[in-house]
């Protein structure tokens, strides 16, 4: 008999355990004891503290107040009995890893289960043998059981599902090698596969995580900006690109939102149905540059319409677009809409991995596949929430200069009545891996609309380059209701962890889930 009930224990009915879905025959938690009573059956009940509740369960022999045991959960006759394991001695103060060393020998588990065992302990976890030893598998197979006691320890306090592949997910997210440099691996290992369907249409998407079109978007608003004597080739290439000369009215507010650098109100200005098919008609008209295949006039305007040293806005469409692109969204996508072929026709990197496994014969290709596979469902895996805090985590490619290199972004906030994050409260950790500087982190707070950046790496350049910044920076914030508090640069030894580790990280995220 198990019921939720308030910690002043106040005397009301509890209903009968049969009716909870919290606890469930077969399962163990591990709860101390507040207090035994009588029933009316004459059967004796205990008041236990487990799994951050407090409930009341019929018992099959006597315990002792104080005492923490191991309840393993029965069910004889549509009555829930919980057959007690005494994890401490009656007159001695319980401690956490005598109790988890008890629990270990109580069911003849090996002391790798130790951490699996001690995870589910802090976090009151109501878990099975079968499920506590397929974890204590998959953490064996890390070799790394202090670092994997940190997903662990996310796992059991998120309440996810308390399976290995789960686990795996979040292990292959947490320490899997950069999604360029797999991308890169398995675009090497399907090379000759090339004549594969399947294979095909995996490697031309890859291609396009890998170098996106940076340009894309800055030579669509160059066209549209174009001069009169530059008016008829402008029009002949807006058209290659599916698009058409914008009225005076709204060349104006084009104008005036790229001299603001307002990219919201640029896209609007746009006015792109499409951005996929805008994107490959983007690709066939620079390829068409490329082989010499445009009139002279268009190759001219096209060379100087793509040759831009500041892809903020493209950068800000991939950014986007970028968790669709990746399929993180994939599942909760086909939850709306019911079945695959009513998803988006353009297929995410997720969807095309799948199918290649489904379809093709390659073993290595298909190991390099299912690692990249991994990290995507443990970053799906990884948002949700946690308490207060909510998480949202991505990575993904992001080409800047001669090299490609993972652009990664945890967000930790809270989530308002209603669903949407909360931005006014929040703190982002991202971290970038750049041709010269190598690795940057930075950390930006924002509290009641109040937002302060904090850039950790060694060289003394950026300082400089931070406080040249800041102006512009504040700017862009005021534009947006915001106001910046500050932009500074620090040692490298004092930054946060990188995403990757800063969500399994069991610390304040420093964001005021009170205000």
């Amino acid at each position: 008999m198990v019921e939720r009930m308030e910690r002043t224990m106040p005397t009301t009915a509890v209903r009968d355990a049969t009716s909870s879905r919290r606890f469930q025959p077969g399962q163990a938690v591990v709860g101390r004891v507040e207090r035994v009573e009588e029933m009316e059956t004459g059967e004796r009940a205990a008041l236990v503290r487990a799994g951050g509740q407090l409930v009341r369960a019929r018992l099959e022999a006597p315990l002792a107040v104080g005492r923490l045991y191991l309840f393993e959960i029965h069910e004889r006759q549509g009555t829930i009995y919980w057959k007690a394991i005494p994890l401490s001695e009656p007159a001695s103060a319980p401690s956490g890893e005598e109790a988890v060393r008890r629990w270990q020998k109580a069911w003849k588990l090996p002391d790798a289960a130790l951490p699996v065992l001690r995870q589910a302990l802090k976090a009151g976890a109501a878990a099975t043998k079968e499920e506590i030893a397929a974890l204590t598998e998959a953490v064996k197979e890390t070799g790394q059981p202090d670092a994997a006691e940190d997903v662990l320890a996310h796992l059991f306090r998120r309440r996810l599902p308390f399976s290995s592949a789960v686990f795996r997910a979040l292990w292959a997210a947490k320490t899997g090698v950069p999604l360029a440099e797999g991308l890169g691996k398995l675009k090497a290992a399907i090379a000759s596969l090339s004549a594969h369907p399947a294979a095909l249409e995996l490697s031309r998407a890859m291609e396009k995580f890998l170098s996106p079109p940076l340009s894309a978007y800055e030579a669509a608003v160059r066209l549209l900006l174009s001069g009169e004597e530059e008016a008829e080739t402008a029009r002949a290439l807006l058209a290659r690109l599916g698009l058409a000369p914008l009225p005076e009215d709204r060349r104006l507010a084009l104008r005036e939102a790229v001299q603001c650098r307002r990219f919201a109100d640029i896209i609007r200005q746009l006015g792109l149905t499409d951005e996929e098919a805008f994107l490959e008609r983007w690709a066939a008209l620079d390829a068409a540059y490329q082989s010499g295949a445009l009139p002279a006039a268009e190759a001219k305007l096209w060379a100087a319409a793509r040759a831009t040293r500041d892809p903020a806005l493209s950068l800000f469409c991939w950014l986007r677009r970028a968790a669709v692109r990746l399929g993180l969204e994939d599942e909760a996508a086909l939850v709306r809409v019911g079945k695959i072929e009513d998803l988006p026709s353009a297929p995410s990197l997720k969807r095309l991995l799948l199918r290649f496994l489904h379809e093709s014969g390659s073993e290595g290709a298909k190991r390099a596949a299912e690692a990249i596979l991994d990290q995507l469902d443990g970053m799906a895996i990884a948002a949700g929430g946690d308490g207060l805090i909510e998480h949202v985590w991505i990575s993904f490619p992001l080409p800047l200069g001669g090299r490609s290199s993972d652009f990664a972004v945890c967000w930790q906030g809270r989530r308002k009545q209603g669903g949407p994050l909360d931005a006014d409260y929040n703190r982002i950790v991202c971290c970038l891996t750049l041709e010269e500087l190598g690795e940057v982190i930075v950390d930006m707070r924002v509290q009641r609309r109040i937002v302060h950046i904090s850039i950790f790496h060694d060289d003394p350049r950026l300082a400089v380059a931070a406080a040249r910044m800041a102006p512009l920076v504040k700017e862009r914030f005021q534009a947006h209701g915001y106001a910046l508090s500050g932009i500074d640069v620090k040692a490298t030894r004092s930054a946060p962890p990188p995403p990757s580790v800063f969500l399994f990280a069991d610390s304040c995220s420093e964001v005021d889930c009170q205000a």
